[in-house]
């Protein structure tokens, strides 16, 4: 067995590939390597996203609204959506994170719609461990 493998076995910081220090990386303060953060979705892998509820107008088409949502305000973003057009969450598509402007973009269009009644969302929150007390709407648009 070489010296690198059992540094690894014994719990030493050089890798195999010769990478120095990576075992030693840092995610959420406690000593963790980036496949490990990475596979927890913390530190440089987090993910974020927001939620957002609308209240339409009565008589909305709403299949129409939510494919020119989609259309749109969604897929040009590089964003992916899971819900209905009265509510939902958006994160990026793929890995990564939603950016203050990607939401802007998204809200922005929801809230110029006319058939849109009432608008309200979350600021971007942690994708996969957000808790129901981080997730505080605030109202972008009021009947």
């Amino acid at each position: 067995m070489s010296a690198a493998h059992q540094q690894i076995k014994h719990g030493g910081a050089a890798l195999y590939d010769g990478r120095p220090n990576q075992t030693e990386s840092t995610c959420m303060s406690k000593h963790r390597s980036r496949r490990q953060c990475k596979k927890l979705h913390i530190g440089e892998f987090q993910e974020l996203g927001f939620l957002f509820e609308a209240a339409l107008q009565s008589g909305t088409d709403e299949n129409a609204l939510l494919d020119a949502f989609l259309t749109q305000a969604i897929d040009p973003n590089g964003l992916g959506f899971g819900g209905w057009i009265t509510g939902g969450v958006v994160e990026k598509f793929g890995r990564g994170s939603v950016t203050e402007d990607q939401r802007t973009a998204a809200l922005s269009w929801l809230s110029a719609r006319p058939e849109v009644k009432t608008l309200s969302a979350t600021s971007l929150i942690d994708m996969w461990y957000s808790t129901a007390a981080g997730e505080q709407f605030t109202a972008i648009k009021s009947a």
